[in-house]
């Protein structure tokens, strides 16, 4: 790559919201990817100038890589719920998957999620990036890890199934259909995130994320914006 990555904070004075512009970066990463996005672009998604970018942030490499740690880290209370919750395994393993592609069908410009475009567009080919995205997967792969051994110990969760192998699946799973969401339509996305959580049930563990999972569809009127067939019902 032509440009390199680095951090370094001169202890400058802050003119505007770090954090606005924070989210303002991570948006326009996940919608441009980092070859595809500039300074300028950054700047007026968060409206400040260049000079009070470059007077916080240096860079747009180093922005780009706070940017990542930011989005990263604000998993940290969803696999606290995966580890710790109390509902079904099942229907955890749904909530994750089918709750973070129905945010993203949700939105106009289907961008989904910073951490796997960034894997698919960077690949391994940035260490500063790989310090970052490695350790966030090792922390995901343990919390589905421990859901799905307590969803073995409660009879949800196939017994024959290895929990190692099956969650890098998950996350392999999740980062496709992420990817995926961005062309498919909404309806088939969930399909297949439902479909592959059914297959890691017990006939115990599908009426379990059955009855704990409210259906959904998605409005026709709209597309990507699901709606619960509960308060659609009403």
């Amino acid at each position: 790559m032509s440009k390199i990555f680095y951090a370094h904070s001169m202890g400058r004075k802050k003119t505007f919201d770090e954090h606005a512009v924070i989210n303002a970066a991570i948006a326009v990463f996940s919608e441009h990817g980092y070859t595809g996005t500039d300074v300028g672009m950054v700047c007026e998604r968060a409206n400040i100038g260049r000079s009070s970018f470059y007077n916080t942030f240096d860079s747009l490499d180093a922005l780009f890589l706070r940017a990542l740690r930011d989005y990263t880290s604000s998993g940290i209370p969803v696999r606290e719920i995966l580890r710790t919750g109390t509902a079904p395994a099942p229907a955890l393993i749904m909530d994750r998957l089918g709750g973070e592609l129905s945010k993203q069908c949700e939105d106009d410009n289907r961008v989904g999620c910073l951490s796997a475009n960034t894997a698919a567009e960077l690949g391994r080919e940035v260490d500063a990036v790989c310090t970052i995205l490695d350790p966030d997967r090792r922390a995901w792969l343990e919390s589905y890890r421990i859901v799905l051994e307590r969803g073995q110990i409660d009879g949800h969760i196939r017994p024959s199934l290895d929990t190692e192998v099956h969650a890098e699946l998950i996350h392999s799973v999740l980062a496709g259909l992420r990817i995926a969401a961005r062309v498919m339509p909404p309806d088939s996305v969930h399909a297949q995130a439902t479909a592959f959580i059914e297959g890691l049930c017990t006939p115990e563990g599908l009426t379990a994320l059955h009855d704990h999972t409210p259906p959904h569809r998605y409005g026709a009127e709209s597309p990507g914006h699901l709606i619960s067939t509960e308060s659609s019902a009403q």
